[in-house]
């Protein structure tokens, strides 16, 4: 069957399943018609790219059908940084995020304004995203490459509206299992693609994997993200045998993946969330526990007896940080010089050459001048590019998102909800992880960041919804 039939196979069961006054499925419908025709031609003309556009069509139609889902398939999706561009630069997950504010907006033409008020619920939050991106957007008038810094926009606005997209999503305990069940699968397909595909001995890695990722530090990141969720997906699955069986399996397969990234920030903040895990579970206290003591001791002895000498030290010598401690310090010059305002949003790498030749040394050049880097710290990096304005707005977002996480988590103990506790606790838990994680490496734009932090309002959202009542 020709991609462009089985699209168009699709159009006559989604209209006859539309929810009546809902123009989504119109749309939808339309879309897919039209689509039809232009993979028609495409599946003579490219193939491959037939390929490649029949599986965004699909994609479309499962986000205008249901926004949860859409969702969730976007957040597999954004574990797959290594696929290919499919053209003119945009990859599945680019894609997959334009579809799925399309679906968004959609979807908050045709709902009752009191279950998609974000900005009504959250005017500071909102106050803090809208002053964010004003500020980024002001900082070219005195950065270096004003195109570097408007070149920023683009990429910190579509992580923001995460935060609305969330909140609408998730109207239902359901939603909510869907979304961590999401992010569960993202992380074990990059571990097992990684175990799966070492990287080769003459990799500028090493032996170090990075899995569809890319890179080993942001795929310990996002790992120890994922160990967090999968155990607290296996702790709600009471009644699912199977379920269970499968979330324990792949929080194994996360932990040893952490591992083959010798990532040595990824392992100090799987260390964090492992304490941070014991104040926070609650009444799950004693298993928080026995869970960190496994940890702690699949760790020694992974290092201990299975892991080369090579990678022993790696994870055991601090160094230099592969060149960070240089860029931390060009960093820390360029705070000195513009406290308030910084030298302009993304304007690290561009400006870093003019603070090398100052006094103190600097470890290695080879960052700023022959390959110039980003600072390998998201805080530092904002706070050198944006000034005490920028890192401020940033870590309001970071202290909005986390509280609400608490908030939530206290709300459904007062209920009795223990099931979405324990996903809240550990939406809060996984947040931690992934910011002690970011003080090594600079990934603010990370779509799995800010998917963590967009999770902790939607839950606070379903905590203060009436007992039993669902935002669908």
């Amino acid at each position: 069957m020709s991609p462009a039939r089985g699209v168009a196979d699709l159009a006559p069961g989604l209209w006859a399943r539309r929810p009546q006054g809902d123009p989504r499925g119109l749309v939808a419908v339309l879309g897919i018609a039209g689509a039809a025709l232009l993979l028609g031609w495409l599946a003579g003309a490219a193939p491959k790219l037939a390929l490649g556009a029949t599986l965004g069509v699909a994609f479309l139609v499962a986000v205008m059908s249901d926004l949860a889902l859409g969702l969730c398939l976007f957040i597999i999706l954004a574990f797959f940084e290594v696929l290919p561009a499919v053209a003119g630069g945009f990859t599945f997950a680019k894609i997959g995020g334009l579809l799925l504010v399309v679906s968004w907006l959609a979807t908050v033409a045709v709902r009752p304004k009191w279950r998609r008020d974000f900005l009504r619920v959250h005017p500071a939050a909102t106050a803090l995203m809208v002053g964010f991106l004003c500020w980024i957007a002001m900082s070219a008038a005195w950065a270096e490459s004003p195109s570097v810094a408007l070149g920023t926009l683009p990429r910190y606005a579509p992580n923001l509206v995460l935060f609305l997209i969330v909140y609408t999503a998730v109207g239902t305990r359901r939603h909510a299992v869907w979304v961590i069940a999401a992010f569960v699968i993202g992380a074990t397909i990059a571990a097992l693609y990684g175990i799966a595909r070492p990287p080769s001995p003459n990799s500028l890695r090493g032996d170090r994997i990075g899995g569809i990722v890319g890179d080993p530090n942001e795929l310990a990141s996002v790992l120890v993200a994922g160990l967090v969720l999968a155990v607290a997906l296996a702790a709600v699955l009471r009644q699912r045998t199977l379920g269970r069986v499968a979330a324990g399996a792949a929080a194994c397969v996360i932990l040893l993946a952490i591992f083959l990234t010798l990532s040595r920030g990824g392992l100090l903040a799987l260390g964090v969330v492992l304490v941070v895990g014991i104040f926070s579970a609650g009444r799950w206290r004693v298993m928080a526990i026995v869970l960190a003591l496994v940890a702690t001791l699949g760790t020694v002895t992974y290092f201990s007896e299975f892991a080369s000498p090579v990678a022993r030290q790696r994870v055991t010598t601090a160094g230099n940080g592969s060149g960070r401690t240089g860029l931390w310090t060009v960093a820390w010059r360029m705070v000195d010089a513009h406290p308030v305002r910084g030298v302009g949003a993304g304007n690290f790498p561009v400006s870093s050459v003019h603070y090398l030749l100052r006094p103190g040394a600097i470890p290695d050049g080879y960052f700023i001048v022959d390959r110039p880097e980003v600072t390998h710290n998201v805080y530092l990096q904002l706070l050198a590019e944006t000034g005490l304005v920028g890192l401020s707005l940033f870590l309001g977002l970071i202290a909005f998102a986390v509280s609400s996480a608490l908030k939530a988590a206290r709300a459904f103990k007062r209920r009795g909800d223990h099931r979405l506790e324990v996903i809240a606790r550990a939406a809060m838990t996984a947040q931690i992880g992934v910011l002690t994680a970011d003080f090594f490496i600079s990934a603010q734009y990370n779509k799995q960041l800010w998917i963590l932090l967009a999770l902790g309002p939607a839950l606070l959202a379903l905590a203060r919804a009436a007992p039993g009542a669902a935002r669908s």
